[in-house]
């Protein structure tokens, strides 16, 4: 007799072998004692759970010569013939090979036929999701009346894909992934029973990449044995599956903290040398470093399905990496995996992912330098607020507060709270780089630079000129209504003979303005406030000239682009129109 496969082999012949599916077994078994036997079935769930078996399972419980009985006796004549699928009962389609409305008119057309041996009979409809729209709705009559005798089991993966109208017509069992703990249990079983020798690690790395299917894992473990005739361990196991090894993987994660990008390359080629495939060696780092986060997170790991259950290797590498960049590395090596489909040079991903976090940018925590210094940036804005509202002969609190260093409190507390120790070197250099800057600006506030002897009315026209250089023609069309009455040491006076730019002036965004440009233009820290006047023409106060604006529009001339744009900001500032006017006398 030819050689048998040991998942057929070993494929449960009653509901009490069923593994994993103890919800389903139980269910089903109650289901035939009571005498509830539905007429359709679906069953739903990964690949190599046991959903095809559990159907035969049920239809020899259906037509066993002692039953109906949830403990099939495999021994009588409907039995056997079900087993080794002769039954002209039971009948087996595959979907995926027959999904189209003819095959579904054959089947309703054998449906009305009695059964030949047993009670029932059975339709095993596998991969039922590929049948086709036409086939689906062919089938729904029959599916929802069938005959007494005939009961239907649909057998799918992807449930999701099974149309509503089929959904509802069915009783559905959701299978799930069996456990390693209990793949490894059956496995010892069977290598007992057929006379393998092997070691618990082999039979749980087994376990584990047969990701929750039983025939997955007695299919590499079949291959593993034929192998050679030593006893199946972690190793022939490792090379069974081309996987990379604990301890290659170990060294890239230690190269990776290290930022040692010469030795992941040389690893990463010695690795392709022996014939690894990149994707796979993308695949363990990513569980590896995901076996670290968890670890990290929660220290009792025993019921997690990890990648190596080795503590000590945990405990190391949850130590040298933060949760934030144990994230940026998984969802770095994601993106790898992702790309190398559609890659020509699977190679050159690898590489640049892995250079890209041994950079040292490749990986950013949240609390990074760059962060750091968003928030120096922002205190030293605030910093300039406070000197824009300073008045020196009285000094304020707020100058104290600047001289006394709290800023520089709040800068070391941001620093020394948001900032891993990795890259505390490159940290003081930037801090040390404000703070001197900070410095700068403290001294300039205790000790301004004494007025020059420049005159009001030249200062003035500066500051006029100053506000146009910015591009503040608002501002300076608002303040050229007005001329500057006094200049003391850190505030000048605008006075004004109208209330409304007198106002306007006052508002926070222009009097900020003015102060920088006068601070500028005094060469120290000006404080700006303005006032208002009677119409009287001081004795300081420059006459007034037509300005160029008003000459052409007296002498109705064309206005130039920077003339035009002058006075059409005024008069959207001032919701007015241009009139002609004479000029003043002197």
């Amino acid at each position: 007799m030819s050689y048998i496969a040991l998942y057929r082999k070993w494929r449960p012949n009653d509901f009490e072998n069923l593994v994993g599916q103890d919800h389903i077994s139980k269910t089903l078994s109650n289901a035939i004692l009571s005498n509830k036997i539905a007429h359709a079935y679906l069953f739903s769930g990964p690949r190599g759970t046991g959903k095809t078996s559990t159907a035969k399972i049920l239809a020899k419980a259906l037509n066993c010569e002692s039953g109906p009985t949830p403990s099939p006796c495999n021994s009588c004549t409907n039995c056997t013939k079900i087993n080794n699928g002769s039954s002209m009962d039971v009948y087996e389609i595959d979907a995926a090979s027959n999904r189209g409305i003819d095959e579904i008119r054959d089947l309703r057309e054998t449906v009305k036929f009695t059964p030949v041996d047993g009670r029932y009979k059975v339709y095993i409809i596998d991969e039922v999701h590929m049948l086709t729209t036409e086939a689906f709705n062919a089938l729904l009559k029959t599916l929802e009346e069938p005959p007494a005798h005939v009961v239907f089991i649909l057998a799918t993966t992807e449930a999701h894909k099974v149309p509503a109208t089929i959904h509802s017509r069915c009783q559905r069992y959701d299978f799930r992934r069996i456990s390693v703990v209990e793949i490894v249990e059956r496995l010892k079983v069977v290598t007992e029973q057929m006379g393998i020798t092997t070691t618990d690690e082999a039979l749980k790395l087994i376990a584990t990449h047969a990701d929750g299917g039983l025939r997955d894992a007695l299919s590499i473990l079949d291959q593993c044995s034929a192998l050679d005739n030593e006893p199946v361990d972690e190793k022939k196991v490792r090379r069974m599956l081309g996987l990379v090894g604990n301890d290659w993987i170990f060294k890239l994660v230690n190269a990776m903290a290290k930022r040692e990008g010469y030795t992941i390359l040389t690893i990463l080629a010695d690795l392709l040398a022996m014939g690894k495939e990149v994707t796979q060696i993308l695949s363990e780092v990513t569980l590896h470093m995901r076996s670290v986060m968890l670890y990290q997170s929660v220290q009792d790991i025993d019921g997690f399905n990890l990648y190596t259950a080795e503590k000590s290797i945990l405990e190391e590498h949850s130590k040298i990496f933060s949760y934030e960049e144990i994230v940026k590395i998984i969802k770095c090596l994601h993106a790898a995996i992702h790309e190398i489909k559609w890659s020509p040079q699977p190679r050159i991903t690898a590489e640049t992912a892995f250079l890209s976090i041994c950079h040292t940018d490749g990986v950013k925590l949240e609390g990074s330098s760059l962060d750091l210094i968003k928030r120096i940036e922002k205190l030293e804005k605030n910093i300039q607020r406070l000197q824009n509202n300073i008045t020196l002969p009285n000094k304020s609190n707020d100058t104290a507060n600047l001289s006394s260093g709290k800023v520089y409190q709040e800068i070391d507390q941001t620093v020394k709270s948001h900032v891993p120790k990795i890259q505390e070197e490159r940290i003081e250099s930037v801090r040390a780089v404000k703070n001197e800057s900070i410095q700068n600006q403290v001294k300039q506030v205790a000790s301004p630079v004494p007025l020059n002897n420049t005159s009001h009315k030249e200062i003035w026209e500066k500051v006029l000129k100053g506000l146009m250089s910015r591009k503040k023609a608002a501002v300076h069309a608002c303040v050229a209504q007005g001329y500057l009455q006094s200049l003391d040491s850190g505030q000048a006076t605008i006075a004004f003979e109208a209330k409304f730019p007198k106002e306007r002036t006052d508002k926070e965004d222009y009097r900020a303005i003015l102060s920088d440009v006068f601070s500028e233009v005094c060469g120290m820290v000006m404080n700006v406030r303005s006032v208002l006047v009677s119409s009287s023409i001081p004795p300081d106060k420059p006459p007034h000239t037509m300005s160029r604006v008003e000459k052409a529009v007296e002498n109705n001339e064309a206005l130039t682009p920077e003339q035009r744009y002058v006075l059409d900001t005024a008069i959207k500032v001032f919701d007015t129109e241009a009139i002609k006017i004479p000029p003043r006398e002197s």
